[in-house]
């Protein structure tokens, strides 16, 4: 039998947000994107080609790049490149830029990523099922860098290997809390030692007619809306769905210590962050909320982080019936009867929901907001739900200092996740 180990476990490492890349509905790239959520203004467009094809009237938030789109190039065929795949890498590169991380002096041996994908390559697995098989010649068949392009993991690969990255490379898949699972588990490659450098975040690319379909036979989508803009509606009496959005979310996340000697200023430093598991249904949530006020309260106590600290929480809120009342009740449970003082916004109202990217892209849109002293608006909240009693900020964004935000996402299959982020402090 071996003698306890008189060795202590290290303490784990500080973990600091460098840089941010961001592809919304509202623009190709993070300060435009930014600014277009601030702005109150809604960026969901009507689906035109699909709505004729679903034959029923759809809204969703499209990219205003149609070289970036699922939903322009699903009519070409085949497709040469996967449009999550182009999101990713060029929200990668935007976060690289911002970051100032000189590529030339990356030890690539302790560098990885953490790129979710909640279904992998929506568009090409369309492409593929609408190529008759055949046994005839070559030139017939699919081309074959369709098939790679289907995997979950297909845009880790394509990040890793773009910039020859040698630590992890990994996809992990939650549903719609993929993103911001994505960002823990790249955190926790880096609190562990195992990388000193990750690039982490998710990439969508869905407005597709089997994806819209599926959503639409679940009862989950936005209906009889009068314009798209306003057919998403978190928090309000009259909400009945969200619409879809696509995007990509990317953070280079870094140890405090490599931060440090490259002299740059991060945005934030990442406290922690927490799963949990709802399993009452498939897809819906147990009313009483109780499994996601536990993970709020155990997230903020592992953090050390009092209740009356957070200055604001970026919600999940969707737009549906059960899960904004979910939602709510949870932090009521949590927080008591500080909840309804704590500043609050879902930005799903705007930009859509983004499915796998949504909890990458919203937290970096946090950060923002907290770079800025500028709580982004809840969009379309007009009256207000009298179950869903928080301090919502509708409409117009509000100015206030935020210095520990408190994030969370949801998926279905009761995925859960939580996680906190600090404005930098060099003393702390």
């Amino acid at each position: 039998m071996r003698p306890p180990s008189t060795v202590s476990d290290p303490e784990p490492r500080r973990v600091v947000i460098t840089g941010i890349g961001l592809i919304t509905p509202y623009a190709v790239g993070r300060e435009a994107s930014w600014q277009g959520i601030r702005s109150g203004h809604s960026a969901i467009q009507p689906l035109e080609g699909l709505s004729e094809q679903l034959q029923r009237p759809l809204a969703g938030g499209i990219i205003p790049d149609a070289r970036l789109s699922s939903a322009t190039l699903s009519s070409q065929s085949p497709l040469q490149t996967e449009p999550s795949l182009t999101l990713a890498l060029k929200a990668t590169e935007e976060a690289i830029q911002d970051a100032d991380l000189n590529l030339n002096r990356l030890n690539r041996e302790t560098a990885g990523c953490v790129i979710g994908s909640s279904k992998g390559g929506m568009a090409s697995f369309a492409q593929l099922a609408a190529i008759p098989y055949s046994n005839h010649s070559a030139a017939e068949q699919p081309p074959p860098e369709l098939w790679p392009q289907c995997f979950a993991g297909a845009a880790s690969h394509t990040i890793a290997a773009h910039y020859n990255l040698q630590a992890a490379a990994l996809t992990p898949v939650s549903a719609c809390a993929t993103g911001f699972s994505s960002i823990m588990r790249g955190a926790e490659l880096i609190r562990e030692g195992i990388c000193d450098t990750v690039l982490a975040g998710s990439t969508d690319a869905s407005l597709l007619p089997a994806v819209l379909a599926s959503f639409h036979r679940m009862g989950v989508l936005a209906s009889q809306f009068d314009s798209p803009a306003r057919a998403c509606r978190p928090y309000d009496i009259r909400r009945n769905g969200f619409v879809v959005g696509e995007g990509a979310g990317i953070l280079v996340l870094e140890s405090l210590e490599q931060a440090e000697q490259r002299g740059v200023t991060p945005y934030a430093e990442w406290l922690t962050g927490g799963l949990g598991s709802d399993s009452t249904h498939l897809m819906q949530f147990d009313p009483e909320a109780q499994s996601l006020a536990h993970l709020i309260n155990e997230t903020l106590r592992r953090a050390g982080v009092e209740h009356d600290e957070i200055d604001y929480i970026n919600l999940h809120g969707t737009g549906t019936q059960i899960n904004d009342v979910y939602e709510t009740h949870a932090l009521q449970k949590a927080f008591g009867a500080h909840a309804a003082s704590i500043a609050c916004s879902s930005l799903k109202g705007g930009m859509g929901h983004l499915l796998g990217a949504a909890g990458s892209v919203e937290l970096a849109l946090t950060l923002l907001a907290m770079r800025d002293g500028i709580v982004p608006p809840t969009l379309n909240l007009e009256e207000p739900d009298p179950e869903c009693a928080l301090n919502y900020t509708p409409l117009v964004a509000v100015p206030r200092e935020i210095r520990t935000a408190l994030k969370l996402s949801f998926g279905f299959g009761g995925h859960l996740a939580a996680g906190l982020v600090r404005t930098w402090n060099v003393e702390r």
